[in-house]
């Protein structure tokens, strides 16, 4: 279902797209993953729904925000989720060590190929919240106290 929202219409017919893409993806995974025998199989097919389903749910948080009301944080918010990002990452900087630890004593090729992949993962989302992170620190975002329901103006 596609919406008119003025200069915004275009980004949310987009995401909205994209989600119905997302969607397919979940909605694939679901089918093959009761007709999948080999655990490796059914294994990354249920990884690759919950990676899909994330999207889905960032970009339905993206709609949401531009066609019903604008996100905002407080100060205190902003500080809240900072600490909720820095406790994710500690913990995943622990859990990447024990992978690399992992990785290096693993012989076998599935396990090694699956250490890799997480290790990677671990590396890329790590990267992507603390940019997040430094993004919305720097950002000019509407307090809870400023911030109303979109009109015509838009915050963060």
């Amino acid at each position: 279902m596609k919406k008119d929202s003025g200069k915004y219409g275009d980004i949310l017919d987009k995401i909205m797209d994209w989600q119905a893409i997302e969607t397919g993806n979940i909605e694939y995974t679901d089918r093959e993953i009761t007709e999948a025998r080999n655990p490796l199989i059914k294994t990354m097919l249920k990884a690759l729904k919950l990676e899909a389903e994330k999207r889905r749910l960032l970009q339905q948080m993206i709609i949401d925000s531009i066609d019903r009301e604008a996100v905002n944080l407080s100060p205190d918010e902003l500080r809240d989720l900072s600490g909720h990002f820095n406790k994710h990452l500690e913990a995943e900087e622990k859990a990447l060590y024990l992978a690399k630890e992992a990785l290096e004593k693993s012989e076998l090729t599935i396990p090694r190929y699956l250490l890799s992949y997480l290790i990677g993962d671990l590396k890329k989302q790590n990267s992507l919240l603390r940019q997040f992170d430094d993004r919305l620190k720097t950002a000019s975002v509407p307090t809870s106290a400023t911030a109303k329901t979109y009109s015509s103006s838009r915050a963060a």
